[in-house]
């Protein structure tokens, strides 16, 4: 029971920290990598916190030194913080437009470049948002979407939306499909219980799309979510057995 106070303390003053440290960095030295570096400790502490163990499986589909779209399901708050630790790569968040709004949060969204989204305005997803990721990735970072939109309340994966699969057709860059497990009955949506446990997070094979046009997105879509849905009932099976 003093895991959810805990954590949730250890998140307020973390973030903070952390929001400062980012702005103040990017004051100093724009394109320092120290901030990812502080993303990361971000995320390591909140995850301890909250009692979870990652287990990081398919390390070795990831370039450090290369961008990517990366695409993942969305079982709760904790896979932010799986997906900083877990990917040795630069990564930047869709965050909802009301973040950047809160003081001190705000700033380091905006130092850290991460792209805000107006989920009550459907001509952002496909016009400014696309926008501000191009110019994001630009930098040398990767994108993560969550393309259900939403966390599941279920632990199924949802529909895909198709703004990622545009963003990565637009921009050349591969897909990166990551599947997460574990964080829906580690932290489910809603609830007021923490209860911690082991996430698992696999990183598939990248799809590529330089050869790719927009008509060939939906199709992007849907190989991706079958990958990650395919992925995911193979983690469940090997849990049962």
């Amino acid at each position: 029971m003093l895991r959810t106070p805990f954590t949730y303390l250890t998140g307020l003053l973390t973030t903070g920290l952390a929001a400062a440290a980012v702005i103040v960095t990017s004051l100093v030295a724009p394109t320092s990598p120290f901030v990812d570096w502080i993303a990361r400790a971000w995320a390591r502490v909140i995850l301890w916190a909250g009692g979870v163990r990652l287990e990081v499986i398919g390390a070795e589909n990831v370039d450090p030194s290369a961008s990517y779209v990366v695409v993942s399901n969305h079982q709760s708050t904790f896979d932010i913080m799986a997906h900083f630790v877990a990917l040795p790569i630069p990564i930047r968040f869709l965050a909802k437009k009301e973040l950047f709004d809160v003081p001190l949060l705000g700033g380091a969204l905006r130092s850290l470049q991460m792209v805000p989204v107006d989920r009550f305005s459907r001509k952002a997803v496909y016009g400014e948002v696309e926008k501000n990721a191009t110019a994001t990735i630009a930098q040398g970072n990767s994108i993560i979407v969550y393309p259900e939109g939403t966390r599941t309340t279920t632990g199924e994966p949802l529909p895909f939306k198709n703004g990622a699969f545009f963003i990565a057709v637009h921009t050349g860059l591969p897909v990166l499909p990551t599947t997460i497990e574990g964080s829906f009955e580690a932290w489910l949506p809603r609830a007021k219980v923490i209860k911690g446990g082991t996430i698992t997070l696999v990183i598939g094979t990248p799809l590529p799309t330089g050869h790719l046009t927009v008509d060939d997105a939906p199709r992007l879509r849907d190989r991706t979510r079958t990958a990650i849905v395919t992925t995911l009932a193979e983690l469940r099976s090997h849990q049962v057995s």
